[in-house]
């Protein structure tokens, strides 16, 4: 309880500008989002950025014949690097936010600047990187670059993708520990821990490679934008409590173009996110909850992705050891359409999973003890 009204203690504290702070990047990145949409929607056209054929195989290399079924959309224009969308809407509200006050001589205006050596560098240093390494992918698997395609899925390999993935993680650990000076991990009505810099870098590791599971949930309209934008939001609310208001306003300026993405993502969807918005905004949640000492509820507000990656996992152990699949198709939500549910309920039901399981993820993030 006295966790609880120490929260309520600090959210009375809060003046308006750091309202501000995170409410204005959101609308902007929003705008932006939605006005940019057209020219990237006419760039799609032009080059034919769309997936060139439906998915025939497994991971394992297997036929996919279930896949097929439910997916088989061989003549829906769908288009691939709709992540572009929420990318540029949060570019704007960075650059925007950045250069203002080199124009406008306020302190007022200067603290809506949320770019900082603290909070917000690291996060989007990997999100670039996540997002180059993302674009290649969907280059891939739109028919562009052919020669480097020998993955069954025609895009980078698991392989290299988990080592990309493993490479940034392993930076940002180095940032985290040399840079920040970060050495403590909380745990929910246990406490905080002093750990050394092996053991938080396992942490960070850890987080960034389970939390990479953003393409695999991708695929239904809606789904993605909708899961990422609440998890994002509360992820914000949880470093805004914590007066952290430029990685909260990072937060929630992803939030916003996560919103102008969904906003041409609901059915019939014009795009969808692909591993150019994917890749980077897992490794992101992953980061932000390091940075908020919130890790040891990323599994709980992040658990659509956990149970996604999960469900493809284990239905690849079942096949190698036990010879048959543990679910008729993985991940589960295809699993769900499979049974009989439509894509729109199993988008829906997803969000208000997520919705529930950020609410419980934070309450005991600002109940264990932290404050």
């Amino acid at each position: 309880m006295s966790s609880l009204n120490e929260s309520v203690n600090i959210l009375l504290q809060i003046q308006k500008i750091d309202i501000l702070k995170i409410f204005l990047p959101t609308v902007v990145s929003f705008v932006a989002g939605v006005l940019i949409t057209p020219t990237i929607t006419n760039l799609m056209i032009r080059f034919n950025l769309q997936k060139v054929r439906n998915v025939k195989k497994s991971v394992d290399g297997k036929a996919a014949t279930l896949t097929a079924q439910i997916h088989n959309d061989e003549k829906k224009v769908l288009y691939r690097m709709g992540g572009l969308v929420a990318l540029f809407g949060l570019l704007v509200a960075v650059g925007l936010f950045r250069i203002l006050p080199a124009l406008i001589d306020s302190d007022y205006i200067a603290k809506l600047n949320f770019l900082s050596r603290s909070q917000t560098w690291m996060p989007l240093a990997a999100l670039v990187v996540g997002v180059i390494v993302g674009g290649i992918d969907d280059l891939m698997v739109c028919g562009r670059m052919k020669r480097f395609a020998h993955y069954v899925g025609d895009g980078l390999s698991l392989r290299i993708r988990l080592g990309i993935t493993l490479l940034i993680a392993l930076v940002c650990a180095w940032w985290m520990t040399d840079k920040l000076d970060m050495n403590t991990l909380y745990i929910p009505f246990v406490g905080m821990f002093q750990v050394s810099w092996m053991l938080f870098s396992l942490a960070v590791v850890a987080a960034i490679m389970i939390t990479y599971a953003g393409s695999v949930i991708d695929g239904i309209d809606g789904l993605s934008g909708g899961i990422f934008s609440i998890m994002f939001s509360t992820f914000g609310f949880i470093a805004f409590i914590q007066q952290r208001f430029d990685l909260a306003a990072l937060c929630f300026a992803i939030v916003g173009g996560l919103l102008a993405f969904l906003w041409f993502n609901i059915p019939p969807a014009r795009f969808m996110l692909s591993d150019i918005g994917s890749m980077p905004l897992t490794i992101v949640l992953a980061i932000v909850a390091l940075l908020t000492d919130s890790v040891f509820v990323l599994p709980i507000i992040s658990l659509p992705l956990v149970t996604a990656i999960g469900s493809v996992v284990l239905q690849l152990l079942s096949k190698k050891f036990r010879g048959k699949k543990l679910i008729p198709i993985s991940p589960m939500h295809n699993s769900l359409i499979y049974i009989g549910w439509p894509p729109y309920k199993v988008v829906m039901r997803y969000w208000i999973i997520t919705a529930l399981c950020s609410i419980i993820g934070f309450v005991i993030f600002v109940s264990g003890g932290y404050f």
